[in-house]
C-alpha cells in the first residue's frame, strides 16, 4: 500500500520538476501574458508614477522629458474585462494571481471531453460529441513520445468513422502549444504560466482524480489555492463541500518539496469513513507521515538546496502544520461553499460524482446575504495630520487605482473609507481635532441610519454609497425611522431620485447642523467628486501615543535615525527605551524637516520604523500576544498620535526594570468549557490528594484553570502503553514546576480489563483520571477522537474543547521532549500553547488586558480595551429623553402620559366633565405625538467651503529628496533588480527584509521606502521584520529603464 503512496507523490514531484526544465519556456510564457489587461490598476499605476518621477529628476537640458523610458498614456480608469466584484478583497501579486487563474482559464485552455474529429471534411460537431471513445494506448508516434504522453484516449468519428487520437501530454512545452486538454493538463500548464512569472508554486495531486496547483503568498504567508479549471482562488472547500469528493490523499510537490495538505482540503479527516479511505494507501498516519517526509528529505539533498531556502520551508512546512492542526479540530468551514463543478460535460461531472449535493437548495442561504451588517477597519481612530491646520475632506465614486476602496473618502490627503463592492463607506471626523473616529462599510442606508444615531452632535460625516434598486428594497430606504436617522445630517436627501447613470451619493456634512459646506450629490462612477476644507486651529491640542497590539501599518516611512538610537541598539531595546527614544526624536523637531510622522511601530528584536499618513489603514497581524510561559515570538505593537481624548489614561510603555510586579503568574481565572468537559467525562474525575487513596472532585473543579486538558488513553496490559507513561509523567511533573498555574492537566482513561487492574496501573500516575465505572463515558471518548489504538494522547484547548494536537503527534512529540531534555518539554509546551484557536487567544488577551492594573482599571476597562473615557467621546449615551438639539420629535411613554394628564387638566379648568376631559386629552396627545416633526438645524460656528469638483484620477504628489539621497537608494535597490533580471521565475530574489544591512541604506533614509515604493516596489510586514519585494506586476526592464535614467540624472 505504502508503495501505491509512494510512486504517487514521485509522480507530483516530476510534474513540477519538469516546470524547471525549461527556462526558455518560462521566458516565452512571460512573454504571452498581457500583464496590463489582466491588472491594469496595478501596472498603469506604476507607469504613471515613472512619469511623475522622470519628470522631476530626469529631465534634458530644454526641460522635456525624453519619451522613450516609459511608454504608453496615463490610463488609470482602464478597467480589466477580468475584474470581478470581490477584487477589492485582493492585492499586488495576490489580485494577480486571481485574474491569471480567470484568464488562464477562458482565453489560454480549452476543456476537451472529446477530441474534435480530425478529418477537414467531415461535417461532425466541433465539440466531439460524435465521437467514441474506442481505445486508450501508449504513446506510439514521435510526437506523443516528445510530449510525454503518458497515455493516449483513441476515438473514432461515428459520422465518417475517422479515427482521432487525444494524447494526455505531460510536457508543458507541447501543452503550450496545444492548450487542449481537461485538469491534468490545466493544472500543468498553469503551473508552468504561474513559475514563468515568478510565484512560488505546488502542483497538487488529488487521488480521487483532480489535481490543480497551490501559489505562496508573499503578502499573506500562505500557500493559496488556485484551481485554472474553474478559474478560482483561495476555495479549498470547494471539493468536499461543493463537489461532494469523498478526498483520502491530497498531496504538493515543489521541485525541491513534498508534504501531505490533505487537511487542508476537508474537515473530516478524523472520521472513521476518511480514515478508512487512506488506510488504502497506508496501514497507518505513522506510515504515511514517514513515506513524505522520506521522499522530502531525499528531495532537498538530491538537489542540494541552500540554508536559507531550507529555513524558509521548514518554517513554511511549521506554520502549515499548525495551521491543519487548528481547523481539523473545528470539524467545520469557515466560509460555505455550495456550488458543483464548472468545468467538463455534464455527464462527465455526473459520472465522477462531482455535481455537488443535489439536495441542496439554490439560494437557501440568501437570508445571511440579506442580512445587514457593519465592517470596519482594524483600527478605525488616526490624526490625518499632526501640524497641518487646514482640514480637508475629499468625497469621490470608487476608482479602478490599487487603492480605489480607501480612496472614496479622503481626510487631509489620508485614503480612510472602508468600503466593499456595493457598500457604504462612511467616515466619522472629529470637527474640532481633524481625527478621523471611524471608518465603516455598512450593507444597508437602514444600519447606517442607526449607526450615525449613536454619533455625537457635531461631529463631520463624510458618506460614499450605492443607491439602486438594490439598496431600496430589501430594508427600505424610504422607511420612517432610516428617514428620521438622516434627518439629523442637514442638506443630505436621503429620498432623492436617481437617473440610470446616478449610481453614487456623496456627501459631507455635520450631524444636527445644516453648515454652508454641507454638500450633497449624486453622481454616476467617475464624474464628480465633493472637495471641502474647514479651516481649524490645532496648536493648543494635547496629543498622545495609543498603542494598537497586533496592528500593523500599510507602509512604513523610515527607520529611526542612528543619532536617537543605532540600528544595533533597537534591535535589543526594550519597549521603554525604544519609546525614550522615539520621544527625543519628536522633541528634537526633527519630524518637522520634510517629515509629518504620526507614530512609530517595533517589536521585540525589530528596528522602530516611524510611520507617517501613507502608512493608514492599520491591519491585522498574524501574531498573537501570549500568556502563561513566556514566549519567543512577540506581537507587532503601533504607537500612533491621537487627540488625547481618545487615548485611555494607563495606555502608557512601562519601564520594565522597575517595576515591582516579578511575577509571571496571571492574575485572572481561565473560563474553561465547563459543560463540554461535564457531558464528554461526566460529572466528577479522580483525584490523588496528600492520602493514598484517590477521591472523587467536581469535574469542573478539578480541570479550574488549566491551559490544556490532556485525554491519556491507556491500559495496564498494553506493552506500548507501559513504555510511554514513565516518559509522560516525567513530562508532567516538570511542567508542574514551570506552570503551577495555567498549565495543563492530564485525565487518564483507563482501558484495563478490571478495576483491580485500573488501580495498580493508576497508583503509579500523578494524573487525574476517569473513574473506571464510567466504561460508556470511556467508550464515547474513545469515539469522539477517532481513538483507534493505545497508548494515544489528546491535547484539547480548555476554553474551547477543541483538539489542539493530534493524538499521532503529541505520542510522538512527548516522547522526543523528554530524550531532548526540559527545554524541549518547555518548548513542546508553548507549542501547544501556539496551536489553540485564536477565539481563546482573543479572549486570553482581553482578560489580559483587563487585569493590567486591578485597582484603578479593570472597573473601567470594556471589552474592546477601550476605556469609558474613550467609549463616552466616540458614541453618545441613548436613552428615551427627545434630543432637542438633534431635533428629535420622538416621545417616550412618559412623555405622552405627562402630556395627556396636561391637557387633561386644563380641560377640567374650563368645566368639562372629567369623563370627557380624560377622552379628549388623550385624543388631542395623540395627534401631537404622530404629528411630523420639523427639523430645524442651524448652521452652526463651524465655517468652510465646498466645491464639486472632476474627480480626480490617482494622486500626483512624488516624494521629495535630495539628488544625493536617491542615488543612494537606486544603486542599493538595483543590486536587486539585477539579481532578480538573471532569473526572473525565481522567486527568493524579489523579496528582502527592510533590516537587513545592505537594504537598511535605504531604509534609513528618510522618506526612501515610501521613493522605492512609488518607483514600484511593496512593503508589507511578516511575523519577524518588513519586507520589501518587486512586484511579479513590474516590468523588470521598464523599471530598470527608468532607474538607470534617474542615475544619469542625478
Amino acid at each position: 500500500m505504502a508503495s501505491t503512496l509512494s510512486s504517487r507523490a514521485e509522480s507530483t514531484i516530476n510534474v513540477a520538476k519538469r516546470w524547471e526544465a525549461d527556462k526558455s519556456l518560462l521566458a516565452e510564457i512571460r512573454a504571452a501574458i498581457p500583464m496590463k489587461e489582466l491588472v491594469p490598476e496595478l501596472v498603469c499605476e506604476t507607469e504613471h508614477r515613472w512619469r511623475l518621477y522622470l519628470s522631476k529628476y530626469a529631465v534634458d537640458g530644454d526641460g522635456e522629458e525624453k519619451a522613450d523610458v516609459v511608454d504608453g498614456a496615463d490610463d488609470i480608469q482602464y478597467k480589466s474585462s477580468y475584474f470581478r466584484d470581490d477584487d477589492t478583497a485582493w492585492e499586488g501579486d495576490d489580485l494577480l494571481l486571481k485574474r491569471l487563474t480567470l484568464y488562464f482559464k477562458q482565453e489560454v485552455m480549452v476543456w476537451c471531453n472529446q477530441p474534435p474529429c480530425c478529418n477537414p471534411n467531415c461535417k461532425g460537431n466541433e465539440d466531439g460529441k460524435q465521437m467514441e471513445s474506442r481505445e486508450t494506448r501508449g504513446a506510439q508516434t514521435e510526437d506523443e513520445k516528445t510530449g510525454g504522453a503518458s497515455r493516449v484516449e483513441v476515438y473514432t468519428c461515428k459520422l465518417c468513422n475517422t479515427e482521432t487520437t487525444f494524447p494526455r501530454f505531460n510536457s508543458p512545452r507541447t501543452l503550450f502549444k496545444s492548450r487542449r486538454g481537461r485538469c491534468g493538463e490545466f493544472a500543468n500548464l498553469f503551473g508552468a504560466y504561474c513559475r514563468a512569472l515568478g510565484f512560488d508554486t505546488r502542483y497538487i495531486l488529488d487521488f480521487t482524480d483532480h489535481v490543480w496547483t497551490e501559489v505562496w503568498s508573499m503578502r499573506q504567508q500562505r500557500w493559496l489555492h488556485a484551481d485554472s479549471c474553474e478559474g478560482l482562488i483561495d476555495r479549498p472547500n470547494m471539493y468536499e463541500q461543493g463537489w461532494g469528493k469523498k478526498l483520502n490523499y491530497v498531496i504538493a510537490a515543489t521541485n525541491d518539496s513534498v508534504a501531505d495538505v490533505t487537511k487542508r482540503y476537508t474537515r473530516k479527516f478524523y472520521t472513521d469513513d476518511f480514515q478508512a479511505r487512506r488506510r488504502e494507501f497506508a496501514p497507518d498516519e505513522d506510515t504515511s507521515d514517514g513515506v513524505i517526509v522520506q521522499l522530502d528529505r531525499a528531495l532537498s539533498q538530491s538537489i542540494k538546496i541552500g540554508k536559507s531556502r531550507l529555513e524558509e520551508l521548514e518554517k513554511r512546512g511549521k506554520a502549515e502544520r499548525k495551521f491543519f492542526s487548528l481547523v481539523q479540530s473545528s470539524g467545520v468551514w469557515d466560509v460555505e461553499y455550495r456550488e458543483g463543478r464548472i468545468s467538463g460535460s455534464l455527464a462527465w461531472k455526473a459520472a465522477r460524482h462531482e455535481l455537488g449535493d443535489g439536495e441542496r437548495v439554490a439560494g437557501e442561504d440568501s437570508t445571511k446575504d440579506e442580512r445587514a451588517s457593519t465592517l470596519s477597519l482594524h483600527v478605525e481612530s488616526f490624526y490625518p495630520s499632526v501640524n497641518q491646520n487646514d482640514l480637508t475632506i475629499v468625497v469621490q465614486p470608487p476608482r479602478l487605482s490599487s487603492k480605489s476602496h480607501l480612496e472614496c473618502i479622503m481626510v487631509n490627503g489620508i485614503a480612510c473609507a472602508a468600503t466593499s463592492a456595493c457598500g457604504i463607506s462612511v467616515v466619522i471626523v472629529d470637527e474640532t481635532s481633524g481625527c478621523i473616529l471611524h471608518s465603516k462599510s455598512i450593507s444597508s442606508w437602514a444600519v447606517a441610519g442607526r449607526f450615525l444615531d449613536c454619533i455625537h452632535s457635531g461631529r463631520i460625516v463624510a458618506l460614499c454609497g450605492i443607491r439602486g434598486e438594490e439598496n431600496t428594497t430589501k430594508e427600505g430606504v424610504n422607511d420612517d425611522s432610516t428617514t428620521t436617522y438622516f434627518r439629523r445630517l442637514g442638506g443630505f436627501n436621503i429620498d432623492a431620485s436617481l437617473s440610470s447613470t446616478e449610481r453614487f451619493v456623496l456627501f459631507v456634512g455635520q450631524l444636527n447642523f445644516h453648515p454652508n459646506w454641507a454638500t450633497n450629490i449624486c453622481t454616476s462612477d467617475i464624474e464628480q467628486a465633493i472637495t471641502v476644507t474647514l479651516p481649524r486651529n490645532t496648536t493648543q491640542l494635547k496629543v498622545r501615543l495609543r498603542s494598537e497590539i497586533n496592528a500593523v501599518p500599510a507602509v512604513v516611512l523610515t527607520r529611526l535615525p542612528d543619532d536617537f538610537m543605532p540600528l544595533q541598539n533597537q534591535l535589543v531595546a526594550s519597549n521603554f527605551q525604544k519609546r525614550a527614544a522615539f520621544n527625543k526624536f519628536v522633541e528634537a523637531g526633527s519630524h518637522n524637516n520634510n517629515l509629518s510622522v504620526n507614530g512609530y511601530i517595533t517589536r521585540q528584536g525589530a528596528p522602530i520604523y516611524l510611520i507617517d499618513g501613507k502608512s493608514y489603514p492599520f491591519r491585522r497581524s498574524g501574531d498573537q500576544p501570549k500568556h502563561g510561559i513566556a514566549n519567543d515570538v512577540t506581537p507587532w505593537v503601533t504607537y500612533h498620535f491621537l487627540p488625547e481624548s481618545l487615548v485611555p489614561d494607563d495606555d502608557e510603555v512601562i519601564d520594565d526594570s522597575k517595576s515591582t510586579n516579578t511575577s509571571n503568574t496571571p492574575t485572572f481565572d481561565i473560563p474553561i468549557a465547563d459543560d463540554y468537559f461535564a457531558g464528554l467525562l461526566g460529572n466528577q474525575l479522580l483525584v490523588k490528594n496528600d492520602s493514598s487513596a484517590p477521591s472523587l472532585l467536581d469535574t469542573a473543579v478539578a480541570l479550574s484553570n488549566s491551559r490544556l486538558v490532556a485525554l491519556y488513553f491507556s491500559a495496564q496490559w498494553c506493552g506500548p502503553c507501559r513504555g510511554f507513561t514513565p516518559l509522560l509523567i516525567e513530562f508532567y511533573n516538570y511542567l508542574q514546576e514551570v506552570a503551577p498555574v495555567q498549565g495543563m492537566k492530564i485525565v487518564f482513561i483507563s482501558s484495563d480489563q478490571d478495576e483491580e487492574q485500573f488501580h495498580a496501573y493508576y497508583g503509579k500516575m500523578p494524573f487525574l483520571a476517569l473513574p473506571f465505572s464510567q466504561r460508556a463515558l470511556a467508550q464515547h471518548a474513545m469515539s469522539v477522537f477517532g481513538v483507534r489504538g493505545i497508548p494515544s494522547l489528546v491535547i484539547i484547548d480548555a476554553l474551547s474543547g477543541r483538539i489542539v494536537q493530534t493524538p499521532d503527534e503529541s505520542r510522538r512529540d512527548v516522547h522526543q521532549a523528554c530524550q531532548q531534555g526540559e527545554d524541549a518539554i518547555e518548548m513542546l509546551f508553548r507549542k501547544w500553547l501556539d496551536n489553540v484557536p485564536d477565539e481563546t487567544k482573543s479572549i486570553l488577551d482581553i482578560l489580559a488586558i483587563s487585569c493590567q492594573d486591578e485597582e484603578t482599571s479593570a472597573s473601567s476597562k470594556l471589552g474592546d480595551g477601550y476605556s469609558s473615557k474613550v467609549e463616552s467621546y466616540l458614541f453618545r449615551k441613548r436613552d428615551n429623553t427627545p434630543d432637542k438639539e438633534a431635533g428629535e420629535g420622538l416621545k417616550s411613554t412618559a412623555d405622552f402620559s405627562a402630556r395627556v394628564k396636561e391637557i387633561f387638566a386644563q380641560l377640567v379648568a374650563t368645566g368639562m366633565q372629567p369623563n370627557s376631559a380624560a377622552a379628549e386629552a388623550i385624543k388631542q396627545s395623540t395627534t401631537e405625538q404622530n404629528a411630523p416633526f420639523v427639523f430645524e438645524l442651524k448652521a452652526g460656528t463651524l465655517t468652510g467651503t465646498s466645491e464639486v469638483c472632476v474627480a480626480r484620477a490617482m494622486n500626483d504628489k512624488i516624494c521629495e529628496l535630495n539628488r544625493t539621497d536617491i542615488v543612494t537608494i537606486l544603486t542599493t535597490a538595483k543590486r536587486y533588480l539585477t539579481n532578480v533580471q538573471k532569473d526572473q521565475s525565481n522567486p527568493r530574489f524579489r523579496n528582502f527584509r527592510l533590516g537587513n544591512k545592505v537594504f537598511d541604506q535605504i531604509t534609513s533614509i528618510p522618506g526612501g521606502i515610501a521613493f522605492l515604493t512609488d518607483l514600484g516596489f511593496s512593503v508589507f510586514h511578516s511575523d519577524d521584520d518588513f519586507i520589501a519585494i518587486i512586484p511579479l506586476t513590474v516590468d523588470l526592464e521598464a523599471i530598470a529603464n527608468v532607474f538607470d535614467k534617474l542615475l544619469s540624472k542625478c
